[in-house]
């Protein structure tokens, strides 16, 4: 199964030089130059990290600690949002007010060695937590496969990795510390003002500004990552097998190709593998096949062929937190639905054979992974086993056409939006698919009476 000789790896290489020549000789894209630098305060826009949400906030703030924040919340003349990473694909974070960066508000505030748990700072990113809790015995017990985002962000969108008996990073919190738009401090948990606790682990950022999360960890431990390609037909026809014999499971898929790429994660004592002395720029070249694929009529399919010819299997092992994420410099547009975990299969068939049956084009996979239920009021995963399914498309082309395509197809199945991902829907339509939707709005309402949290967005969203 394992291509390691170097013959392979020079064809690969051969034909990845001939890729980035064929795209080089075509007209550059807007905006295909690669990652711009993630906006700061003190910037005169504000942008997220696909580029694809923009504005220009009358005041870019970031407080020095929880009493400064209060203060400023307090005199903030309008409508107030907090950004962390600017990762979210959907507009949670755009406004033209006031918007907060927590970047000073990071690391661990404590910690208890006996129940694993850690209260963090909100503004700590996922990338810089990892060693420090190890350093304690701790580790998150799941996480997504990347890792600029802060800790309010990954907890407020209940973002996620995979595996089934797993839930999102809202499904670990055990505790918030919320500043409301007035200033007020409340601290919850499961048993204190546990409406407002319910309501705040997967918040949107709509109650007032989350400073401090207190997570359920588990002791520190290593993974051992297994990534390789099969067919898809194959992967689909053990998939319960999959899900049921590792502790992280997921795929991604083509359109217009026949391969999986498929990803395991287990636990090991293994020793740690070296880092690779060499790696092909694959954002590189996603960047370039998209330009071919999205500039030729007819290539996105030979495009899609080619990335799956030239890939080559991957084993590492390593810490937990160094081995969940992967880079991912290569910018898209990405819509997430969350699903009940029995039609996930049903639901991606559909969506590929309804797609090439298009005239859309895209070059970038789907991807398919589980999450477990939860109790979040509105977690996507609340209440249900969920599979979920995302697609991407290139932040240079146009993603409406696909997407629009899609979404219809995962309304059919159930399906709830991921909330830092692209979606159409209003509260008119969310509202019947979150059993708690109602208890939400009631603390939202008293938190937030004059919707100083809102944006339009959440306007949209939110307000029936």
């Amino acid at each position: 199964m394992f291509e390691s000789a170097p013959d392979h790896r020079r064809r690969r290489l051969l034909k990845a030089g001939l890729a980035a020549g064929a795209a080089a000789s075509l007209p550059l894209l807007p905006g295909c130059g690669g990652t711009p630098a993630e906006p700061k305060p003190g910037d005169a826009a504000w942008h997220n990290w696909s580029g694809g949400q923009k504005s220009n906030p009358k005041a870019w703030l970031n407080p020095r600690d929880e009493s400064e924040l209060i203060a400023q919340m307090r005199a903030a003349p309008a409508s107030m949002r907090v950004t962390g990473a600017s990762h979210s694909f959907s507009a949670l974070c755009k406004t033209d007010d006031t918007l907060f960066s927590l970047d000073q508000l990071s690391g661990v505030v404590s910690h208890d060695p006996v129940t694993l748990q850690a209260t963090l700072w909100a503004g700590t990113r996922l990338r810089d937590i990892g060693e420090p809790l190890w350093q304690l015995g701790q580790a998150f017990s799941n996480q997504g496969d990347v890792n600029p985002q802060s800790i309010g962000g990954a907890c407020g969108t209940s973002t996620h990795g995979t595996g089934a008996t797993l839930g999102s990073f809202s499904s670990m919190v055990r505790g918030v510390r919320l500043v409301t738009a007035e200033g007020e401090v409340i601290e919850a948990n499961a048993e204190k003002d546990a409406d407002v606790f319910h309501a705040a682990t997967t918040s949107l950022g709509a109650l007032g500004i989350v400073t401090q999360f207190t997570l359920q960890n588990r002791a520190a431990y290593k993974l051992q990552e297994h990534e390789w390609m099969e067919n898809l037909d194959s992967v689909l026809g053990k998939l319960d097998a999959s899900v049921r014999d590792n502790r992280h499971f997921e795929f991604w898929c083509f359109f217009e190709a026949k391969g999986a790429i498929v990803k395991t994660l287990n636990e090991t004592d293994a020793a740690d593998t070296p880092v690779p002395s060499f790696e092909l720029p694959v954002d590189h070249i996603l960047d370039l096949t998209s330009k071919i694929a999205d500039s030729i009529p007819g290539m996105d399919g030979p495009m899609q062929r080619f990335l799956t010819a030239m890939y080559s299997p991957v084993q590492r092992v390593g810490r937990a937190y160094a081995i969940f994420p992967s880079p991912r410099n290569s910018r898209f547009n990405e819509m997430e639905y969350e699903l009940p975990a029995e039609k996930g299969a049903e639901c991606l068939k559909e969506i590929l054979e309804t797609v090439r049956k298009s005239d859309v084009r895209t070059l970038f996979p789907l991807e398919y992974r589980y999450v477990a239920a939860d109790d979040c009021w509105l977690s996507p995963m609340q209440g249900r086993a969920t599979a979920a399914i995302s697609v991407h498309q290139h932040h240079s082309v146009d993603y409406r056409p696909l997407f629009d395509l899609v979404e219809p197809i995962f309304w059919k199945y159930g399906g709830r939006p991921h909330w830092g991902k692209l979606h159409t829907l209003d509260a008119r339509r969310l509202a019947p698919l979150y059993p708690h939707w109602d208890d939400y709005q009631k603390v939202r309402a008293r938190l937030d009476p004059k919707g100083r949290m809102l944006n339009e967005h959440l306007k949209k969203v939110l307000m029936t």
